[in-house]
C-alpha cells in the first residue's frame, strides 16, 4: 500500500467516520471542517509566528489560557484532516504537531515571563551580570520534532546562572523566579477548563526526577550528569532540543552536556544499557499483556528507535553526523556512513512510517494517548480503512509483517550472544576464575596447549589484570571464552594469543573496548587474524586502542578509502575544528591512524594488491598535508591577516613540495615525509593584519605551523616525522624559500643529486596557480640539456658514496634498499634516464613514480623491453617484501640467498647502463 491515500476534499464525512475527535470538534466548531482552512500546508515557521504573535497580545491570564486551548483544538483538527485525507505525509504531520507544541509552550512562556518580570524584576546572572531567561528542553518525540497526535510532552526547565532579580517590587533569587515561572507555565498548559486542556506535561526527566527542583541552572545540570547521570538519561538526551528560550544559550548548554551523551570513543556500553532498558520494558509488556501495543510491544516503534539510537550512542562521539535528533534523517546517515545496509534501512524506514501513521490514526480516533490496537469492531475498521486497507484482517497482516522484520533487526543488534543465553560451562567458568589448564585448551583442539596455558596464566598474574576494576573483570570474563574458542581457527595460536594479550593488557583499564569485543564476535575474529599476521598492527592497537573500532565492519576494515573520499573526510575534520588546535590535531591523528590501519588490514589479508598499498598510503599523507596546510593558512590569517600582495583568503601562496617516496607515490608503513616549502609572493611586502609581518617571516611561521601540526606529539600520537633537509642549501638554508630564490638555486647552485631528487617531486598543497608554476619549473629543470658522460659519472659517484655508508649487506643478509642490485640502483638508473633524455623525450616529464617512469623508458626504447621489464619486476618484488617486513617491524633486509635472480639482473643492467655508453633510441650496448 502507499504511504498515504487521498480523498476528495469534500468527503469530510468519510474522514469523520475514522475519527470521533473530528465528529466532536466538528460539532463544537463546524467552520473548522471547511476545506479552505486545511487544504493548504503552512509555510515553514508560519504557524509558530502566527500563534505566538497572537498569544503575546493576551490581556489577561484567562484570555491566554482560552487562546491556548482554542489554538490547540483548531490546529489539531487541521492536522488530523490533512493526515487522514492523505494531503500530509508523515514528516509533515510530525513537524506540524511539534511546531504546534513549540508555538503554544513558547508563547505561554513568553507571556508568563513578562508577567512575572513586571512583579519581581529581571533575573540577573551572578557571574555574567547578564539578564537570564528560562530555557525549555523538549525531550523524546517533541525534541526530535516527531510528536504524535495525542502525546504528552516531556519538558526540562533550565536557566544559565544563579543570581537575583533586579528592577521589581519584590526581588527573588533566580531559582525561585524560574521555579514560579515553571509552575505558572505548567498550570496554563495542564489545567482542565471548559475549553479542555492543552497538554499533559511530564517533568520526570529532569535531574533527580520528581524529587528534584523544577528548574535547574546550567552548573547544576552539568554537575548532576557528571555525578549522577544514568545510562537511560544519555538515551533520553539524544533527542533533547531547546524548544523555547534563548537558542544560542541552548547551544552552550548542549556543548556542556554533549560529552555525557556522546563519548569520544566508540562506546559499546550503550548496547548493554539499552538492552537492559528494553528488558525492563519487556517485563512491563508481559505484566500488562501489552503485546498488541505498537509502541512498546515486539517489533514496535520503540525497537526501531532503539536500533537507531544504539548506533548514535555507540558511534556518535566519533561521528558527529550521527548526533541528529530525528530518526529518519539519522537512519539515512547510518546508510551513508555504512553502519546499516541500504536495503535494511529502507525496510526499517517503511516499518517506521507504517507504525507511526498507525499510531496517529489510533490517537486521532478519540484524541487519546493510546498505542494499543483496538478491540472493538468500529475503531478496528476505521483504523484499517484510514491506513488504506479494506478490513482489519488485511491491515493486521501487513502490520505483523512490519513488526516481524523490526523484531528480527532488533534481535540482530541487541540479542544476547549465544554464550550469554546458555548456562556457563566449565570452560567459561575456568576463564572467569583465571584458571585455564592445558586440558581445557586441548578440548578446543588447540595445539601447544601447554604454551598457551602458560601465556594465559602469566597474564592473570600481571598488574593490569590483578588491579582491574570489578566492571572490567566482568567484561573480560565475557571476552576470554570467545577469544579462546576463536583461537582454534588461527594457524599460529600461540603467536596470535601472545600478541592479543598485549592488546588486552592495554585495554583492561579502558574496559569499554572489552565490551566492544564481547558484543562483536567478528571483531574478535579480526583481532586475532590481524595480530597473528602482523606485529605492526599489534603495536598500532597497543598504542591506539581506539583502532579497535575499525574491527567492527568487515566492509570498512578491508576497503580503504580512495583519494577523493580521503580528502573529503580530512577536509570535514578541518572545517569542523578550524581554530581549535588541540581538537583538530587529535582528531586528525585518530583519523590518519584509522586509515593506515585499514590499508594494513586489507594488505595483510590479501584484500589489496601489494602495488596499490603505496598508492593508498600516499593518498592518506596527501590528504593530511593538504588539510594541515589549509588549517595553518587560516590560522595565520587570523593572527596576521593576508600576506602582502595576496587578495584571496582561499588562495594560499605557499606550496608544499613532496620529495622521495611522498613525491613518487611510494610511501610505506611508517615512512617519514620529505617536504620542501616554497612560496610565490614578494618577500619585501608585509601582511595586512593588526600585527603585520614581513612576508618571509609570515611564510616561515606558516611552514613552522604546518610542521607543528604534523609532528607534535599528542595523546593520539603524531601524524608523520618530517624531513626538510632537501630544501635549498640543506640544513643551513631557510626552512621556507620564495619561488624566485628556489628557481635560481636549482638553476645555478644545485648539485646533480638535487636534480635527481627533483625527479620524484610533486606539489602537494597550496593554490593551484603556485602548484602549476612549480610543475612547469620542474619540467624545465629536468629537461635541461646535460652532458651524458658527466651526468653518468656524477650519478655513479653518488651511488658509490651512498653504498659505502649505508649498505648493510653482508654474507648473511641482503639490504633490499641499499644493496647492489637493490631498490636504489633501480631508482638511480631511472633518474639518470630522466635527467639525460627528458629534454628530448617529453614523456619522461609526466610522472614522478618509478614504475611508470620505467614503463615510459621502455616505450621510448631507452632500454630493451626485456631489461625494463626485469627492472619493473625486481622493483615490485622488493617493494612488496619491503611492505611485508614493515608489517612485522623488521628492517628491510632478507637472507642473502633470496632474490638472487632479481639482484643479478639489476646489477647486470646497472653495469651495462652506468659504465658503458648508451645512445638515444639505440639502447645500451
Amino acid at each position: 500500500m502507499s504511504d498515504a491515500i487521498r480523498f476528495p476534499l469534500t468527503d469530510v464525512d468519510q474522514l469523520q467516520r475514522w475519527s470521533r475527535f473530528l465528529v466532536n470538534e466538528g460539532r463544537r466548531a463546524p467552520h473548522a471542517l471547511d476545506a479552505s482552512l486545511w487544504e493548504t500546508p503552512y509555510e515553514d515557521g508560519a504557524m509558530i509566528a502566527k500563534i505566538q504573535t497572537d498569544l503575546a497580545q493576551s490581556d489577561s491570564l484567562a484570555t491566554l489560557n482560552k487562546k491556548l486551548r482554542q489554538y490547540r483544538r483548531e490546529e489539531m483538527m487541521r492536522i488530523a484532516l490533512r493526515d487522514l485525507s492523505g494531503l500530509a505525509d508523515l514528516p509533515e504531520s510530525m513537524r506540524d504537531l511539534s511546531d504546534l507544541a513549540d508555538a503554544l509552550v513558547g508563547g505561554a512562556l513568553d507571556w508568563h515571563t513578562q508577567a512575572l518580570t513586571e512583579r519581581h524584576g529581571t533575573p540577573i546572572g551572578e557571574h555574567s551580570g547578564e539578564p537570564q531567561k528560562l530555557l525549555i528542553i523538549g525531550m523524546g518525540k517533541l525534541g526530535g520534532q516527531e510528536l504524535n497526535f495525542s502525546s504528552d510532552i516531556d519538558l526540562i526547565f533550565v536557566y544559565p546562572e544563579k543570581g537575583q532579580t533586579e528592577g521589581g517590587k519584590r526581588p527573588l533569587a533566580n531559582d525561585q523566579f524560574f521555579t514560579r515561572l515553571g509552575q505558572a507555565l505548567n498550570k496554563s498548559l495542564t489545567e482542565f477548563t471548559p475549553d479542555g486542556t492543552v497538554y499533559r506535561v511530564d517533568m520526570r526527566l529532569r535531574p533527580f526526577g520528581q524529587s528534584g527542583p523544577l528548574a535547574v541552572s546550567f552548573a547544576e545540570m552539568e554537575n548532576y550528569y557528571q555525578v549522577h547521570g544514568r545510562a537511560w538519561e544519555r538515551y533520553a538526551l539524544v533527542k533533547g532540543r531547546i524548544m523555547a528560550g534563548d537558542v544560542e544559550q541552548g547551544k552552550e548548554l548542549f556543548d556542556i552536556l554533549r560529552p555525557f551523551v556522546y563519548r569520544k570513543y566508540v562506546d559499546f556500553t550503550a548496547i548493554e544499557s539499552l538492552r537492559e532498558l528494553k528488558q525492563m520494558i519487556n517485563v512491563e509488556v508481559q505484566k500488562k499483556d501489552r503485546f498488541h501495543n505498537i509502541k512498546l510491544g515486539p517489533g514496535g516503534i520503540r525497537e526501531i528507535e532503539f536500533i537507531v539510537q544504539a548506533f548514535q550512542l555507540v558511534h556518535g562521539g566519533r561521528e558527529p553526523a550521527l548526533q541528529g535528533r530525528a530518526l529518519l534523517p539519522t537512519l539515512q546517515t547510518l546508510v551513508e556512513r555504512q553502519f546499516i545496509e541500504a536495503d535494511t534501512a529502507e525496510d526499517l524506514k517503511a516499518a517506521y512510517v507504517f507504525l507511526r501513521r498507525a499510531e496517529n490514526r489510533l490517537q486521532i480516533w478519540n484524541d487519546q494517548q493510546t498505542h494499543d490496537l483496538p478491540g472493538d469492531p468500529e475503531p478496528r475498521q476505521a483504523l484499517a480503512e484510514s491506513m488504506g486497507y479494506a478490513d482489519y484482517a488485511e491491515f493486521h497482516e501487513a502490520l505483523e509483517a512490519k513488526r516481524d522484520f523490526v523484531q528480527q533487526e532488533f534481535d540482530a543488534v541487541f540479542a544476547q550472544k549465544e554464550e550469554d543465553a546458555r548456562e556457563e560451562d566449565g570452560f567459561d567458568q575456568a576463564c572467569m576464575n583465571g584458571q585455564v589448564d592445558p586440558a581445557s585448551l586441548e578440548a578446543l583442539n588447540l595445539p601447544d596447549a601447554e604454551k598457551l596455558s602458560r601465556l594465559l596464566n602469566h597474564f592473570y598474574t600481571q598488574r593490569p589484570y590483578t588491579h582491574a576494576s570489578s566492571e572490567a573483570l566482568n567484561r573480560f570474563d565475557g571476552v576470554m571464552p570467545l577469544l579462546l574458542r576463536q583461537l582454534a581457527h588461527t594457524e599460529q595460536p600461540a603467536l596470535a594469543l601472545e600478541r592479543v594479550l598485549r592488546v588486552l593488557t592495554t585495554i583492561m583499564g579502558r574496559s569499554v573496548y572489552l565490551v566492544l569485543l564481547k558484543e562483536n564476535q567478528q571483531a574478535v575474529k579480526h583481532l586475532l587474524q590481524l595480530c597473528e599476521l602482523s606485529s605492526w598492527t599489534t603495536d598500532m592497537l597497543v598504542k591506539y586502542p581506539s583502532l579497535l573500532d575499525q574491527l567492527l565492519d568487515e566492509r570498512i576494515l578491508y576497503e580503504p578509502l580512495l583519494a577523493d573520499a580521503l580528502l573529503a573526510e580530512a577536509v570535514e575534520i578541518r572545517e569542523r575544528h578550524q581554530g581549535d588546535d588541540e581538537v583538530f590535531m587529535n582528531e586528525l591523528r585518530q583519523w590518519k591512524h584509522a586509515q593506515v590501519f585499514r590499508v594494513a588490514a586489507a594488505d595483510i589479508t590479501g584484500h589489496l594488491p601489494i602495488m596499490k598499498v603505496s598508492d593508498y598510503l600516499t593518498w592518506i599523507a596527501e590528504a593530511v598535508v593538504k588539510v594541515a596546510t589549509d588549517y595553518a593558512w587560516y590560522f595565520m590569517q587570523g593572527r596576521s591577516g593576508l600576506p602582502g600582495g595576496c587578495d584571496s583568503p582561499d588562495a594560499c601562496p605557499l606550496t608544499v613540495i613532496g620529495y622521495g617516496k611522498l613525491g613518487g607515490i611510494e610511501l610505506g608503513y611508517g615512512s617519514d615525509l620529505d617536504i620542501v616549502f616554497v612560496y610565490d609572493a614578494d618577500s619585501s611586502l608585509k601582511s595586512q593584519g593588526d600585527k603585520p609581518l614581513e612576508n618571509h617571516v609570515y611564510f616561515m611561521r606558516l611552514a613552522q605551523k604546518i610542521i607543528s601540526i604534523l609532528t607534535t606529539f599528542m595523546p593520539t600520537g603524531t601524524l608523520y616525522e618530517v624531513d626538510t633537509r632537501l630544501r635549498p642549501n640543506g640544513e643551513s638554508g631557510m626552512i621556507v624559500t620564495d619561488m624566485a630564490a628556489f628557481e635560481a638555486y636549482q638553476q645555478n647552485k644545485a648539485w646533480t643529486w638535487e636534480h635527481q631528487a627533483l625527479v620524484r617531486t610533486r606539489a602537494m598543497a597550496g593554490d593551484a596557480s603556485v602548484m602549476a608554476r612549480f610543475a612547469d619549473f620542474r619540467k624545465q629543470i629536468l629537461a635541461r640539456e646535460r652532458d651524458k658522460p658527466e651526468l653518468k659519472q656524477a650519478v655513479v659517484e653518488m651511488r658509490d658514496k651512498m653504498r659505502r655508508s649505508l649498505d648493510k649487506t653482508n654474507a648473511e643478509v641482503f639490504d633490499l634498499k641499499q644493496g647492489r642490485g637493490g631498490i636504489v640502483d633501480i631508482e638511480f638508473m631511472v633518474q639518470y634516464f630522466v635527467l639525460g633524455y627528458a629534454g628530448e623525450i617529453a614523456e619522461l616529464l609526466q610522472w614522478s613514480d618509478n614504475i611508470r617512469l620505467l614503463e615510459a623508458i621502455a616505450q621510448q626504447q631507452l632500454l630493451p623491453e626485456s631489461e625494463s621489464q626485469a627492472l619493473i619486476d625486481a622493483y615490485r618484488h622488493y617493494r612488496a617484501r619491503y611492505h611485508r617486513l614493515a608489517l612485522q617491524n623488521k628492517k628491510a633486509r632478507v637472507p642473502a640467498d633470496e632474490y638472487a635472480d632479481d639482484r643479478e639482473a639489476v646489477a647486470a643492467i646497472w653495469d651495462r647502463v652506468m659504465t658503458e655508453q648508451c645512445d638515444l633510441k639505440g639502447g645500451c650496448v
